[in-house]
């Protein structure tokens, strides 16, 4: 009886797709679950974390499964997720500045460190592409703090507990009123909106942002 041939990455992503079968999805859980949990960990070095993008991401595939192109190996479109994912946890867990505050597209990691399967079959980003996208980020975010404590004293108090101190313009107001018995929510808000305009266009003359 001749051996049975099991089925690739592809195969399995492309009967699921076309199927929607629990039992493929399943197999397809299994065969990619390994590699992926060790990818993750190599960037987050936590077990428990490791488990939880997984699982997301291997989520997001069994949902999303309609937007896979086929022209691609699942494995790529699949550890794009997870490296996303992992930019994520790590914003999350230096709570870092809002980035979107200042840019309408917010920051995101350099395009040649996420392959894209719109453009080819780029090899998933590394340890190392992770780790000098990171490295980006944190750069970016300590130049947008030293953008919001040179700002005049007027909107720096403002912009200091809107963006690093994660203040509803409520809490703002009622803070402020300590120091200025008349202030009211609109005057937090315009102070807001101007001192914000002056950050973004000093990190855009810097070119903190890249451009699209």
């Amino acid at each position: 009886m001749p051996r049975k041939t099991k089925k690739t990455y592809k195969e399995l992503a492309l009967e699921f797709k076309k199927t929607r079968s629990e039992k493929v999805y399943n197999e397809l859980y299994a065969k990619m679950r390994p590699g992926l949990w060790s990818y993750v960990n190599k960037i987050v070095k936590d077990p428990a974390v490791s488990d939880d993008i997984v699982s997301t991401t291997l989520t997001t595939v069994y949902l999303k499964i309609d937007q896979y192109n086929e022209s691609y190996q699942i494995t790529t479109w699949a550890y794009r997720i997870a490296y996303n994912e992992c930019i994520g946890w790590i914003r999350f867990r230096n709570k870092k500045v809002s980035m979107n505050a200042f840019t309408d597209k917010g920051i995101d990691p350099p395009t040649h460190l996420v392959p894209n399967i719109d453009k080819d079959n780029s090899m998933p980003p590394t340890e190392k592409d992770f780790w000098e996208a990171e490295n980006l980020l944190m750069e970016q975010v300590r130049l947008t703090k030293e953008a919001i404590y040179a700002l005049p004293p007027m909107y720096k108090r403002f912009m200091v507990e809107r963006f690093l101190n994660k203040k509803s313009y409520n809490d703002i107001l009622d803070i402020m009123k300590t120091h200025e018995k008349d202030i009211n929510l609109q005057t937090v808000k315009n102070r807001i909106f101007r001192g914000r305009r002056i950050v973004k266009k000093q990190l855009e003359s810097m070119k903190v942002f890249s451009e699209a």
